[in-house]
């Protein structure tokens, strides 16, 4: 089975090298035959790879996906961050006509304190599949109105009302679908997130130790080296 896909796969190459080919080998298994673009700081051997030079901001992390989305030729397009492992069935899903689709099976692993497995109820960007042409038509937008990067304190997800009504611009649907096995987004010191960097970002009140597929916390986080 084989969905009309690209993966559009983001970094920063900043990962430590134990994790980079960990991240890589569980990335091309969940991609199977579906196409990756990667946009990185530095040649990167994985799919057609492009390169940025734009300075690290939570708008930087758009204007790329929309690089991105315009490279592509694929009906849906679905991002990869450095962060995050996914599943197979994933890349499957073939969201709702016209919105913005985020998978809510994921998990957060933090690296700093006992390590744990955390859910909350938010959507993230690295859990998002779309039509390619309404991620071009929503980014495109947005970088109109705000041609040197949208402000930091109001960027966010494509599809979420607060953020959209914040910027000024369309508001457009979401919708959310759960795979039987969980993404895993981790928490680390290499974020842009200050909380994160400062390791004061909270855990969600479902938490974890050991979770289907994945196994336990104590030992994924040994890939993060």
């Amino acid at each position: 089975m084989k969905n009309d896909i690209t993966i559009i796969f983001l970094t920063l190459n900043e990962m430590p090298a134990f994790w980079t080919e960990f991240h890589k080998k569980t990335l091309l298994e969940a991609a199977g035959d579906s196409p990756i673009i990667t946009i990185s700081k530095i040649p990167t051997n994985i799919g057609t790879n492009i390169i940025q030079s734009e300075p690290r901001s939570l708008s930087n992390i758009y204007w790329q996906l929309l690089r991105g989305a315009k490279l592509a030729k694929t009906q849906f397009i679905g991002v990869a961050e450095d962060d995050t492992i996914y599943p197979r069935e994933h890349f499957l899903h073939i969201p709702k006509s016209g919105t913005f689709a985020y998978n809510m099976n994921h998990w957060s692993l933090f690296l700093w304190g006992e390590p744990t497995y955390s859910w909350r109820n938010r959507r993230g960007n690295y859990s998002l599949i779309a039509e390619r042409e309404i991620v071009i038509e929503a980014l495109e937008e947005r970088f109109k109105k705000y041609p040197n990067g949208t402000p930091e304190r109001i960027t966010g997800e494509m599809g979420r009302g607060m953020v959209e009504r914040n910027m000024g611009i369309t508001v457009r649907e979401a919708s959310e679908f759960m795979t039987t096995i969980a993404i895993v987004n981790f928490n680390h010191e290499f974020a842009s997130d200050v909380l994160q960097k400062s390791h004061r970002k909270r855990m969600g009140m479902v938490r974890a130790f050991d979770i289907p597929y994945w196994g336990k916390a104590k030992d994924l986080v040994h890939n993060f080296r």
